[in-house]
């Protein structure tokens, strides 16, 4: 068979497409078409040819300039057959024929759409046992973290089973002989032929008054939004307390330099950034830096505070509502022993949001509602603030363990706010 003049030079008979945008860089930035492009400029020259050696010259430039090219073009030919193979792969083994041949007709076009599906959460669902009810757990995976969300609907409470009908004969001749028997029994309709007769008032009813029927589909309704409640109810304080983790790390590191006696005051406030500019100068010796660096990062921790305490879904934050929030927590120009009661006062809000989320989940694993939760809170449930309003109180705090080192406290008889420091 004969050889066209492509394949005798060594090249391929497919071209590229240059569908994959992706792809064009390479093909423009390969050397070997820069160089093939360049030869075969040399080649198409239209200058008199003095010598037949300068001829030959130019043909060998064009032909050996069109080889380059074309195997800059055989090489973006490959690039374009592994991307069309990555992006066919993506394609799962349950495809419909007629999508797969729309993908293979023009797999650039479908490339964004089978990545989005790539990245997509995957979805799972099955029934749950909550108790007393039965929901559908819903859990969302993300393929690219691994990590899951779960959450819980249509709550439903199962019907109790059916009770057996049944019917209870006696023989009105001698009272003695009785038959409780199911409903649907062959020997009912034997001992009825024997004389035997239904006996009034005996058995369990196993029928209802519409009335009756009507309060149970209505115990049942508010049971089932209770829980659904109780559930809505308990996976926001989840999500409340998991994004304070920050807020715990920021109110640690206060409290931590604070307890070393890092200061804080209007005088302090106003000095640091004259005291930075004599740090940048070298006017500052070593304790004084360290005691600068230490109020910079106490600084830097009450900044992350004080967004934190706008309600969430209230909107935009006014200059004046900032104003109010930054004097309402802990900051620089508060005195130290200020600054201390506060943060240990957000502590203790915080540690408390956490332990009445498990109180909750515990209450409502047990009840299937958080009916009656309050009262089961304050008596499981310790409050944010201890006070004690005389010496016995606070005596008997110590001996509990309820007051432990470090912890805010409230003191009656000077109405102060004291840490407790054994």
């Amino acid at each position: 068979m004969a050889l066209n003049p492509r394949q005798m030079l060594g090249l391929g008979n497919a071209r590229p497409s240059m569908q994959y945008q992706q792809l064009n860089q390479a093909f423009q930035s390969d050397p070997r078409r820069i160089l093939g492009q360049a030869l075969m400029g040399q080649g198409a020259s239209a200058a008199p040819v003095r010598t037949p050696l300068q001829g030959l010259g130019r043909l060998s430039s064009a032909l050996v300039g069109a080889y380059l090219q074309r195997k800059a073009g055989d090489a973006q030919v490959e690039r374009e057959t592994a991307m069309t193979d990555q992006i066919m792969g993506m394609l799962g083994p349950n495809v419909a024929p007629n999508v797969r041949a729309a993908v293979a007709a023009n797999p650039a076009a479908a490339q964004s759409a089978l990545l989005a599906a790539q990245f997509a959460p995957t979805t799972s669902s099955e029934l749950t046992n909550l108790g007393g009810f039965t929901g559908v757990r819903t859990t969302q995976t993300n393929p690219i973290t691994g990590r899951t969300s779960s959450t819980i609907g249509n709550l439903v409470q199962p019907r109790a089973a059916a009770k057996q009908d049944f019917v209870t004969l006696v023989d009105p001749q001698d009272p003695t002989k009785i038959e409780t028997l199911a409903l649907g029994d062959a020997r009912i309709q034997t001992l009825l032929g024997q004389g035997y007769v239904e006996r009034q008032g005996a058995g369990t009813s196993v029928s209802v008054t519409p009335s009756i029927n009507i309060a149970n589909e209505q115990a049942q309704t508010f049971a089932t939004k209770e829980a659904e409640s109780a559930v809505a109810t308990i996976q926001n304080l989840r999500e409340q307390v998991a994004g304070e983790a920050d807020l715990i790390t920021r109110l640690n590191i206060a409290d931590r330099l604070l307890e070393a006696g890092t200061e804080t005051g209007p005088v302090t406030n106003l000095t640091m950034p004259i005291r930075n500019l004599g740090r940048e100068l070298g006017f500052l010796n070593d304790e004084q830096i360290r005691d600068l660096n230490n109020q910079q990062v106490l600084t830097a921790a009450f900044n992350y505070i004080i967004p934190r305490m706008r309600v969430v879904g209230s909107g935009a934050t006014s200059d004046f509502e900032a104003r109010l929030f930054a004097s309402a927590t802990a900051n620089m120009g508060n005195t130290t022993e200020a600054n201390k009661a506060l943060v240990k006062s957000m502590q203790a809000l915080v540690q408390r949001r956490a332990e009445l989320l498990k109180a909750m989940e515990t209450y409502a694993s047990e009840n299937n509602s958080l009916i009656g939760f309050a009262e089961y809170a304050d008596q499981n449930v310790a409050p944010a603030l201890k006070a004690y309003m005389t010496d016995a109180e606070f005596d008997n705090a110590v001996a509990d363990g309820e007051l432990k080192d470090g912890d805010l406290y409230f003191n009656g008889f000077t109405g102060t706010f004291e840490i407790y420091e054994g």
